[in-house]
């Protein structure tokens, strides 16, 4: 396997901290590998320097469990060839915080005070079509109080039909959600990612017979 490295873009506003532009990069191509769509950036951080308050910094990063799970994700979808390209992960929004339930409270405040939007969250439909798929995976939490989240979810929806690329990911029980590819309890991670490689599979049954089976 080429030499893996994870970039991203961070700013800060205030006290949150954001990230955007986030790719997992095998050797050196710019071609896509794929992409996902999480809840919130996590606990990856860059190596060294910090970004200044109001202004924005791309750097380098530490792989979090999150992004070390879809590096196993990849490698099983291309059946561990040797990969030249970058995978890009996607959150439904920017605000980074590793603690989902606060990201997502923050995040409800933010809109409703007006400091962000929920196009400012959303990609173009051009990058979008850039990729060969797109993993979703932004967790099973759901909240009555919740306002602005469903409708952010129903904008990437949207968004991801209008690109035409292909989508999977493994619904949870309520029907609309997506699990996240990395549990908390490690236990299980394992049995999910065979769901997630044999759920790929369904959406492209040429790329190899069903993983694990």
């Amino acid at each position: 396997m080429n030499q893996l490295q994870a970039f991203a873009t961070f700013s800060q506003s205030g006290e949150h901290v954001y990230r955007t532009s986030t790719y997992i990069q095998w050797g050196t191509g710019a071609q896509s590998l794929g992409s996902c769509l999480l809840l919130n950036p996590g606990s990856a951080t860059l190596f060294r320097e910090r970004p200044a308050p109001n202004h924005s910094i791309m750097g380098q990063i530490t792989l979090d469990p999150t992004m070390q799970q879809l590096v196993k994700l990849v490698a099983e979808i291309y059946q561990n060839r040797s990969l030249d390209g970058r995978f890009t992960i996607y959150n439904l929004f920017t605000l980074q915080n590793p603690r989902s339930v606060d990201a997502i409270a923050t995040f409800e405040k933010l809109v409703e005070n007006g400091e962000t939007t929920i196009s400012e969250q959303l990609v173009p439909i051009q990058e979008l079509q850039q990729h060969p798929w797109i993993l979703l995976g932004w967790g099973c939490q759901t909240k009555a109080s919740w306002q602005y989240l469903p409708l952010l979810k129903q904008s990437w929806l949207q968004r991801i039909a209008a690109s035409g690329i292909p989508f999977f990911g493994k619904t949870c029980s309520n029907g609309r959600d997506y699990y996240h590819p990395c549990p908390q309890l490690f236990a299980t991670r394992e049995a999910l990612l065979r769901d997630l490689v044999n759920e790929h599979i369904q959406i492209n049954p040429g790329s190899r017979t069903a993983f694990w089976r």
